[in-house]
């Protein structure tokens, strides 16, 4: 029998303080595993790692809040990061060499994507991994994203 599954979400405010970020991503993993999303544990480090990033840059370039949400379709899980300021997100090109900035280079490769859209009340960014996902994108091992060497997994989806 085929396991039939139930669209999911959860929705929680984040405010910037000491251990802000890494509630956010435990979270966002917990309910991940708590609902049954079929994502191998390379799969599930790199929505940590995704999670990490998006909540970071809302807290740090948005007011030190944010509110995320995540949905579980039964073919994708779905994190969306809203933020009360209305500025585009900003992707850095590979090279540069700022001391940080690299988050959403990190997010594209592991996610296979992101997005963003501009709100009433500010702007939402999200990125989802499709169900079975093993592990990032078209990267092999070794790969080297905006400068920084990342070991990643290749998969085909």
């Amino acid at each position: 029998m085929e396991r039939v599954y139930l669209p999911q979400s959860d929705v929680f405010q984040v405010t910037a303080g000491a251990g802000a970020v890494r509630h956010a991503r435990d979270r966002i993993v917990a309910v991940a595993v708590a609902w049954g999303v079929p994502l191998a544990p390379e799969a599930l480090g790199d929505l940590r790692v995704c999670a990490s990033e998006v909540v970071t840059n809302a807290l740090e370039h948005a007011g030190g809040e944010c509110r995320v949400t995540v949905r579980w379709t039964g073919r994708r899980l779905l994190v969306e990061v809203a933020d009360r300021s209305r500025r585009a997100p900003v992707m850095l090109a590979p090279g540069d060499e700022l001391p940080s900035g690299r988050g959403l280079l990190m997010v594209q490769a592991l996610a296979g994507g992101w997005e963003w859209e501009r709100t009433e009340s500010g702007k939402v960014v999200r990125f989802a991994f499709a169900a079975g996902a093993f592990a990032t994108g078209a990267f092999a091992a070794g790969a080297t994203v905006a400068g920084c060497d990342v070991a990643l997994v290749a998969h085909s989806r």
